[in-house]
Parts: C-alpha cells; structure tokens; sequence
C-alpha cells in the first residue's frame, strides 16, 4: 500500500497474543470493516509465562520491536488511531509493566484485555459478517494462553466463558504421535470439568464458528493450498469427520513434513497440533456437526468498539 495521509475512517489494531503479533489497519464506515493492511508475526510473547508467571524480556524486546514496525505501517497507511490489545499472557504475566513501558517508549499505549471483554470483542468481531450477523451462534476463539468461547441469540448473550486453555500454553517441545494420547486425555479431562457443565446449559446450533488461527489454517491444509481468497475461506465448512482426519493426519506427520505442508505456515507446524486436537475434542464433546472458520475476531470487534 502507498503511504496516504490520515483518513479519519482509518482505523488500527495491533494484536499482542500469546504466540504472535498481528495488525489489522481497515476503513470503518458504517458498521462494516473494509481490510487494507493485515498482517502477523510470531514472538511467542507467552512461552514462560504460564509456567513462571513472568514474560521473558527477550520476548519482550521481540514484542515490542514488531508492534512498532506494524504501528509504522499503520501510520504509513494513514490510519488515524491505533490501538494496542494485550490478552492473555499479557494479562497472566505479574510482570506485564514491563511490556507496557516497553511499548510507551515507542509511544503505544497498551489495553490489557480482560477475558470477558476479549469475548465481547471477538464476537462484535465476528457478528460483522453478513451471514453471522444474526440468529444463533456458538463461536470459539482459541489463542495461544486462552480459549473464549460464547453463545449468542441474535444481541443475546446466553453464555461467555474464557478458559485457560491455548495453544502455546499446552505446548512442551515438538510433540509427536507419542504425546497424542496424553494430551486427549488431558484435554478431555479439562473440558469435562470447566467445558461441557457450562455448555450443557444452553441450546447448541450444529455449527461451530471458528476464529483464530487454527480453524483458518485447517481449512487451508484441506483444500492444500496458501491461495485461497477471504470470502472462499469464511465459506468454509469442515464436518466432524475432515476435523478428526486433519488432526490424526496432522499428528502422524514429523514436524519438518508439517512444516512443509501446503496451507500451513512453518512457523505454526508445533502449536497446530494442539489447535486441531482443541477443536475436535469440543466438537466431540459438544456435538457440533461442522466448524466454519472467521477471520474476524478481536481485532475487528475493537476497531467497531
């Protein structure tokens, strides 16, 4: 994108999760988001932190480099406000001043998120599509330290819930085959206790919608292919039974092979396998008969907040 000077409908989101960084800079206008500048970088701000409590400074450094090259950008776009969200190794982390202050020096104010609020956003996020805007949803975002899962009817909020459940948080190592049966074991005794007694108090649709990463790089990895369009993606559908087969496929492959798998970015081919493990134990647990990845979430909740 060419440098342009501000435009007071251009809007700026940096996203500081527990794995990556991502920007979001898009036109606000009316309601409905228009995407200009998107993009994502892996700092896994939250590796330590939910063993130690503490954000390592090298994560740190890392952390704030990237969200003050992705705050260049944005003002190179002509964004005209940028918001800087923390979520949960942010709000985990005793030592989360040090990222504040960090990232103050480069003259960005961080918002540490609240589980309650990261959901909100994140279903305000997904709400701006068109064919989620209304009736029944049951929605999960699964980051790096969390899960945020909700059910709405129409403005209705019948449940929010964030779970300290995520990606980067069950990671230990490079797990292989070996470590499937422990992590389902865990995972299953996790849901069955916090999971499946909350759910089990609302009515379910059939369907799952999916934000975050994992759902959109599944759905990539069947279809084999990086080039596949934003409309195409979030018209995705993935039934129980592709989710079971990409996870058991994802777990027999070695590491070097996921990283080379089509769909997949390398960076991503650890930390899938828990995503994908994540999303077929509550789809089995919950009877969800399909998953539809959403590219939206929090970073377009905030910028319509």
């Amino acid at each position: 994108m060419t440098p342009s000077g501000p435009n007071e409908n251009r809007r700026a989101v940096i996203d500081i999760g527990s794995n990556s960084v991502k920007l979001l800079v898009a036109d606000v206008v009316d309601g409905v988001v228009t995407s200009l500048v998107h993009e994502s970088e892996q700092t896994r701000l939250g590796r330590g932190v939910f063993e130690t409590g503490l954000l390592e400074q090298e994560a740190v450094l890392e952390t704030t480099r990237v969200a003050s090259h992705f705050a260049a950008r944005a003002r190179d776009a002509g964004a005209e406000g940028i918001r800087v969200l923390g979520t949960s190794a942010a709000r985990d982390a005793h030592n989360a001043d040090d990222l504040a202050r960090a990232l103050a020096a480069e003259n960005l104010v961080l918002e540490i998120l609240d589980g309650h609020t990261e959901a909100g956003l994140v279903l305000r996020g997904v709400r701006s599509h068109p064919d989620l805007a209304a009736g029944r949803l049951a929605l999960m975002d699964v980051g790096g330290g969390s899960t945020e899962l909700l059910v709405a009817d129409g403005e209705d909020l019948k449940l929010v819930r964030s779970f300290q459940l995520g990606t980067v948080r069950l990671l230990s190592g490079h797990p292989t085959a070996d470590d499937k049966a422990k992590l389902t074991e865990t995972l299953g005794n996790f849901l069955d206790e916090k999971l499946v007694p909350t759910l089990g108090r609302v009515s379910l649709p059939g369907m799952l919608v999916g934000a975050g990463g994992t759902p959109v790089f599944l759905a990539r990895v069947l279809k084999e292919t990086d080039n596949i369009t934003s409309s195409e993606l979030e018209s995705t559908r993935l039934s129980l039974s592709e989710v079971q087969t990409l996870n058991a496929r994802l777990w027999a492959m070695p590491l070097e092979q996921r990283r080379r798998l089509p769909g997949l970015p390398a960076n991503r081919a650890d930390v899938i396998l828990i995503g994908s493990a994540i999303y077929e134990a509550v789809m089995l647990r919950c009877g969800f008969a399909e998953l539809r990845p959403t590219l939206r979430g929090v970073r377009y909740g905030a910028l319509l907040a």
